[in-house]
């Protein structure tokens, strides 16, 4: 990368751009997408909307940031990073201060659309894609140690919004969150980012074309692999179950007569088992492959779905059961950095990651909406659990597809 000005050069160091982008991941998930649910009450109880009403509006700004994904990476790809990302963050700190002055549905809709759309520019996939271009080879490294600080936002973003809503109200705490992203935006993005005049380092060597063959995007490249489409249905299988439990399991364990208090410790929980499960990675990473950690992944997700299913409710199995999903959850992040340049190539890192983005934050954006039909369908979570489970094990067929299709590639 270009050294830059001597006053500057240590802003373009690759150590210091992973610290600094992590610690804004850590900021923008804590704040911006893991606090959604905890104004729901407040917001009903002054403003009488309705809770499914208030979920549609998160669900289509989910579905926004899918639908952006795509075009965000071609954007990083050619090395606005820093532009995007700041302007995602400036655009969150103003629709959290317009939040903070709702009173309209219509215009929470339209704000949680432009929310759902500054996620796409803020969260993992576009941070990994600058990461990538700034670590070449050595993304692995740089991915893990982002997702094990980034794997803290909702242990830090929860208990700090709650705090913040039980002392000044939900306004104020909005107006807040609102200054902390403006400062994400000038003092993390803005500074660090390499801007389009830095040179990526290359992932590995690029094979040169055959004489007269037609050049191909990456993406249309990408698209013509086998194990792209596993791998759709891999992360896609999984962003729906995600998000389906993400905002029913409260709710589920209150039905079994949970107590309130068990319920927050098996929530508050789940964060660090993230932060556990890509600590054992990162100590053990040379001894495990992708595929290796792939197939962990979906064989414990499955498992932890049956454990509710089969109507688990006491205390030692709903902390097995914390236990399971959390470190899964928090290495699946990882597996989706790595697994595109090693399952389908190193070319258009930011645009291939995209599109695997886009079906699996439409499925996110469904999860919770299909599983609200099904429980109200079936009169309980029970069928809905054995539903998710069922979900997980096509995501690990898919996973296990791509797997074997890129070895095939390879060979």
């Amino acid at each position: 990368m270009a050294k830059g000005s001597a006053g500057g050069a240590w802003r373009k160091r690759p150590s210091t751009i992973l610290w600094m982008l992590s610690f804004g991941q850590l900021i923008s998930w804590g704040l911006v997408y893991y606090t959604f649910p905890l104004f729901v009450v407040p917001m009903t109880q002054e403003l009488g909307w309705s809770r499914s009403a208030m979920f549609g509006a998160l669900s289509a700004g989910l579905l926004v940031a899918g639908l952006c994904s795509i075009p965000v990476g071609a954007w990083i790809d050619r090395g606005h990073g820093r532009l995007l990302m700041t302007g995602g963050s400036l655009l969150a700190a103003a629709l959290l201060l317009t939040w903070s002055r709702i009173g309209s549905l219509p215009m929470f809709y339209a704000l949680w659309i432009g929310l759902g759309a500054c996620q796409a520019v803020i969260l993992y996939e576009p941070a990994f894609a600058v990461i990538t271009r700034v670590y070449g080879p050595r993304y692995r490294q740089a991915i893990l140690l982002m997702t094990f600080l980034g794997g803290l936002a909702s242990t830090f973003g929860i208990p700090f919004a709650q705090l913040l809503i039980e002392r000044i109200g939900w306004r104020p705490t909005l107006e807040v969150m609102a200054a902390i992203n403006l400062g994400v935006a000038f003092l993390i993005h803005w500074l660090f980012i390499p801007g389009p005049h830095e040179k990526a380092v290359p992932i590995a060597e690029v094979m040169p074309r055959a004489e007269g063959t037609k050049k191909r995007s990456p993406l249309a490249t990408a698209v013509r692999v086998p194990a792209f489409w596993g791998l759709v249905v891999a992360f896609a299988g999984y962003g729906l179950a995600f998000s389906a439990m993400s905002f029913h399991l409260i709710p589920l364990l209150d039905d079994r007569h949970v107590p309130i208090g068990v319920v927050m410790a098996i929530i508050a929980l789940i964060g660090p088992m993230q932060v556990v499960g890509r600590v054992l990675l990162m100590v053990g990473q040379r001894h495990i492959t992708t595929i290796q950690l792939g197939a962990l992944i979906y064989f414990a997700f499955p498992i932890a779905m049956a454990m509710l299913a089969a109507g688990i409710s006491d205390v030692y199995g709903l902390i097995l059961f914390a236990i399971i999903y959390g470190v899964a959850n928090g290495l699946v992040t990882i597996l989706r950095g790595m697994a595109v340049p090693e399952f389908i190539g190193p070319e258009g890192y930011g645009v291939v990651s995209g599109a695997l983005t886009m079906p699996t934050n439409i499925m996110r954006a469904a999860g919770p909406l299909l599983a609200s039909l099904a429980w109200a369908a079936f009169g309980g979570y029970t069928p809905v659990l054995w539903g998710l489970a069922g979900i997980m094990l096509i995501a690990a067929m898919g996973f296990a597809a791509a797997a074997l299709l890129s070895k095939r590639q390879a060979g």
